[in-house]
């Protein structure tokens, strides 16, 4: 990682199509406008991390399981990310080794045998 000092209006150069400018930095905040092209993808880190967590929900999900998701819904079955499982919550957690943080899906089911 490379760490550097930049003040305000100073840029920062990465190969030939993305540029880095210091618009405003103070009181342990930074405000910064990039200029790159348009085909460069350009996220905040928690919109990336959640979009690379939809993709391997995606990738590891089979049509069977969005098909009882859709039943679940349809029924009125409600979603709950609360904290705390009962026996009748499936819990799917997703834990890559580069995520700082451990994210989870909880999805109720109704009980059918009552």
């Amino acid at each position: 990682m490379l760490v550097i000092t930049r003040k305000n209006g100073q840029k920062i150069m990465i190969n030939d199509n993305i540029e880095i400018t210091i618009v405003d930095a103070k009181n342990g905040s930074c405000k910064v406008a990039i200029k790159a092209d348009k085909d460069v993808k350009i996220y905040r880190e928690e919109i990336y991390l959640q979009i690379k967590l939809a993709n391997l929900i995606g990738k590891n999900t089979n049509i069977s399981a969005v098909d009882s998701v859709a039943n679940l819904i349809k029924d009125g079955t409600v979603l709950n990310d609360k904290g705390g499982v009962s026996s009748q919550t499936d819990e799917v957690v997703v834990d890559e080794n580069n995520l700082s943080s451990k994210n989870s899906i909880r999805i109720n089911k109704k009980n059918v045998d009552s």
